[in-house]
């Protein structure tokens, strides 16, 4: 069985030299990413927040709901005048 780094070592010698540029080029920015965004590790440090284990992960899909009565952005607009 062929290992990754093998394969992907086979993939870049089929490649031009323009395209093993760009490839070179994305794996420079993905060495250079911070594994945990800088607003993670600030949070982090911060004992009010807790971090969850894996990272945050995608956000749940919500239905939006409709209220009733005058939206709050009118009121506030009315409120300041």
């Amino acid at each position: 069985m062929i290992s990754v780094k093998e394969a992907l070592r086979n993939t870049v010698d089929l490649l031009t030299e323009e395209e093993a540029y760009q490839v070179w080029k994305f794996t420079q920015r993905m060495q250079k990413q911070p594994k945990v965004s800088l607003t993670m590790q600030r949070l982090a440090s911060d004992p009010a927040f807790r971090m969850p284990a894996k990272g945050p992960g995608p956000f749940r899909r919500v239905e939006p709901i409709e209220g009733k009565g005058i939206p709050a952005s009118k009121l506030l607009v009315e409120d300041r005048r």
